[in-house]
Formats: structure tokens, sequence, C-alpha cells
């Protein structure tokens, strides 16, 4: 897989689960949640979304050839590698250990507690730690937003 490739399939995953307009090729649009996508065709899959004429569907599947852009609706609140620096400079971590996963727009500390947009999986005490540090990040965030 190209550079290029790849640099979209990251910003693709990074778009998963968010809201995005999708503007196909003859003009007509869709607004709705990316559900998936196929990586070798990118067709799509948006859910609740609602196309420029005015219809609502639950969920409709475009075909690759078809889409001309897909614009992000909503700007995502959590961003790994600023988050990456925000833990390391709060709690004082060695920067080796924690990480980023640019293509889930994840951070891992110890390589046992991940950190996405949809929260923090881990357990014990620096869990604890990390989720409320996370916590008063994305409270930040919305202020700024």
């Amino acid at each position: 897989m190209s550079i290029v490739g790849r640099g979209i399939v990251q910003e693709l995953n990074k778009l998963i689960d968010k809201r995005v307009e999708v503007r196909l090729v003859d003009g007509k649009t869709y607004v709705g949640t990316l559900l998936g996508y196929d990586q070798s065709s990118l067709h799509i899959i948006l859910g609740d979304a609602e196309s420029s004429d005015g219809r609502k569907v639950h969920r409709v599947i475009i075909t690759g050839p078809r889409i001309s852009e897909i614009l992000v609706v909503e700007k995502p609140l959590f961003d790994a590698e600023e988050f990456r620096n925000y833990l390391i400079e709060r709690l004082n971590l060695p920067p080796g250990s924690v990480r980023v996963i640019p293509e889930i727009n994840a951070v891992t500390i110890y390589e046992r507690i991940k950190v996405t947009e949809s929260g923090v999986e881990g357990a014990g005490s620096l869990a604890q730690k990390v989720f409320d540090i996370y916590q008063e990040y994305i409270a930040r965030k919305k202020r700024s937003a």
C-alpha cells in the first residue's frame, strides 16, 4: 500500500462513528454517521443518513466510484498525539512508555492501557489516573470548542 493510501485509511479510521457529509459525483449529498468502509473499493456505509432531497434512511451504502468527497461535519475532540503529550506532562511519565497508534487515533500506556475517543480501557490505579486525566482533557476540549 502506498504512503498516500495509508494516509487515507488512517483518516477514514478516525472518522468511524463520526458525522460526515458525502458528496457524490452527480451532486447529491448524504449526511450521516460513518459506520464502515471497504479499504480496497472505498465503498462506505452511513447510518441515520439524510440525503440532499430530505429523505432519511437508517443505512445507506455508497459505492466508491460515486463518491466525490467526504467532509467532516463534527470536529473530533480527541487528538491522540496531543493527549499523549498532555498525559506525559500531567503524570510525569517517561515518553517511551506512552505510544500513539495513528491508524486508530489511540494512545497506549505501558502497552496495558489504551485510550481512544471512546474512553479508557484498562484496570488498576494507573488506569484510574489516566481516566481522570482523560475526563479533564475532554472537558477542556469541549470548553474551547
